[in-house]
């Protein structure tokens, strides 16, 4: 399995996106896949002009002159494409809209009917399949519906298959090592675990994700504890998680 992973975090490897993909990856790789990653961020990709230039002009190739070429070619040789990308008003970031947008050189203008729906035929052997990765600082689940929402129909649109997701509500969890180290370990290894289980099996086990998702600090001291710590940023005048050193 080749699996392409693109952390669409503006923050990079400051932030729990990555810290999140990171560790999925690593189970990943000790399945077996041949993994690859990148920051949306480190490259240059432009806007989509919506000239369509791509489509009825040069056909396969956008007038921009950018970074996107090459991933495209990345994108067309893998099975997986990992979308990682924190939730930012209820869907993905501006930088991995950006990129989605970019990837229509690899389907055609033209329609085909399937189940009923317009779909655009595409340009390669196959899309490869989507796996969504995301992270918010919210406590509930059901604040990931509208981002899992679209990643489906952006699935749908590109007739490539929906291959499901790790979703970490409640996310800076994951760098709390110092504060919960045996509680934190198991999350930690649990998203491994999901790394290898998606490699071997092509699915996520019920225990597997509930281990990955485990909230160790009840919901109403979470409350309180995340605002205090939004307090002590006030104070300072800036983000203190960025000042940790995460995992590169």
């Amino acid at each position: 399995m080749k699996i392409l992973a693109v952390n669409g975090s503006p923050t990079k490897k400051k932030g729990m996106t990555h810290l999140l993909l990171n560790l999925f990856l690593e189970g990943a790789a000790e399945a077996g896949a041949e993994v690859e990653q990148f920051n949306v961020a480190d490259k240059k990709i432009r806007y989509c002009d919506g000239c369509f230039n791509c489509w009825v002009r040069t056909p396969g190739e956008c007038i921009h002159k950018d970074d996107m070429p090459e991933i495209l070619e990345q994108v067309a040789a893998s099975d997986v494409l990992i979308l990682a990308t924190p939730l930012y008003v209820d869907g993905m970031t501006a930088q991995m809209k950006t990129f989605t947008d970019r990837i229509i050189p690899l389907v055609e203008p033209e329609f085909e009917m399937v189940d009923g729906h317009y779909r655009h035929k595409s340009r390669i052997s196959k899309i490869p399949s989507l796996f969504l990765m995301s992270v918010c600082g919210f406590w509930e689940m059901d604040n990931f519906d509208g981002l899992v929402d679209h990643v489906k129909r952006i699935c749908k649109n590109f007739q490539a298959d929906y291959a499901g997701e790790l979703l970490r509500p409640n996310s800076y969890i994951l760098a709390m090592e110092d504060l919960l180290p045996k509680e934190v370990a198991a999350i930690h290894e649990a998203v491994r675990q999901a790394g290898r289980e998606f490699v071997t099996d092509g699915k996520i086990s019920e225990a597997t994700m509930a281990g990955a998702v485990a909230q160790p600090i009840p919901k109403e001291p979470a409350l309180d504890g995340s605002n205090m710590f939004w307090a002590e940023c006030r104070k300072q005048g800036k983000f203190l998680f960025h000042h940790r050193d995460l995992p590169a």
